[in-house]
């Protein structure tokens, strides 16, 4: 409990910390727009960036907070008594802290004239489809090799039940074999299964930013408008991109993880002959990481020329 106190303590610092660094000034606000695709932001635009900017990250504190006090007891029921997520819930907290933003923009009645658009937004409007396909290929690449830890898992409750209690015992050649009990208590664990609601989690949650800041209401301001949709949208793309990736590698190190299984136990099952075949699991995790980082920066930085041409 002192732990979990402790880590939502360094949360809501870090998050608190977050704030005062990033605090929206109307300076920064005017660059934010032109990075956005808004040339020459007078006051009122500047005004709108302002409040967009400070809305969403007066929940960074209170966020950061309360993630750890969520995510002990749901690891707790997944048997993860020492999640070692600290870089996985701070992607899942500011995550939340966006969908969270976008669903109080959505519902919060628009102010001012309000503007129709003459054709219906599309989500293509805002992300660039192939930030879209490359979050589909992660999380289905995630999703496959957390399946197939899954898959092992039987086999690996069975290795976890062979050895014996206080994981010592004495080899056919005499020797004494010890393995740390946090080992063989993790070989028992299906750490695959957190990738795989992972995934599911962080696809929705991405998705339902997309979609929020697609339908939201519109702003009296058309310039604006889009520029805040698309960048609330790619951002949110983005970090899915890191997150994706995330949960690539920690289903690969799963799998890496139960093939290095090698205890000399009496009676110990024979592994799956499939899992030998899946070395490749590392390789896949490389890249999915590179893909993932050099995504969440791509897509997540404004693309001026043409941003500017659809807000024209």
């Amino acid at each position: 409990m002192a732990e979990v106190l402790w880590a939502a303590l360094g949360g809501g610092l870090a998050g608190l910390l977050l704030v005062v660094l990033l605090w929206p000034t109307a300076s920064a606000a005017r660059r934010f727009l032109r990075r956005w695709g808004v040339p020459e932001p007078d006051d009122r635009q500047t005004a709108r960036a302002v409040a967009y900017l400070r809305d969403r990250r007066l929940l960074y504190p209170v966020l950061f907070l309360l993630a750890p006090v969520v995510v002990a007891p749901v690891a707790r029921i997944l048997g993860f008594e020492h999640p070692d997520a600290g870089a996985f819930r701070g992607l899942a907290t500011v995550l939340v802290a966006l969908l969270l933003a976008e669903a109080v923009a959505a519902l919060r009645p628009a102010r001012g004239t309000r503007i129709a658009t003459l054709t219906p937004r599309h989500w293509r409007d805002l992300v660039p489809r192939w930030a879209i396909g490359v979050l589909l290929a992660l999380g289905t690449a995630a999703a496959v090799l957390a399946v197939a830890g899954l898959a092992a898992q039987p086999w690996a409750n069975r290795v976890a039940a062979a050895i014996p209690a206080g994981g010592s015992w004495r080899s056919a050649d005499g020797a004494v074999v010890t393995v740390s009990e946090r080992h063989y208590a993790g070989i028992g664990v299906p750490v695959s299964l957190i990738a795989l609601v992972g995934v599911v989690c962080g696809l929705c949650a991405v998705l339902g930013v997309v979609r929020l800041a697609v339908r939201r209401r519109s702003l009296p301001d058309p310039a604006v408008d889009l520029a805040l949709r698309t960048r609330s949208a790619r951002v949110a793309v983005g970090i899915g991109l890191a997150w994706m990736a995330s949960m690539v590698v920690v289903a690969a190190n799963r799998l890496d993880f139960l093939r290095a299984v090698r205890l000399p136990v009496a009676g110990m099952p024979p592994a799956p002959a499939w899992l030998e075949h899946a070395s490749a699991a590392g390789s896949v995790a490389l890249v999915a990481l590179l893909v993932g980082v050099v995504g969440w920066m791509w897509v997540a930085t404004p693309s001026r020329p043409s941003t500017a041409r659809a807000a024209a």
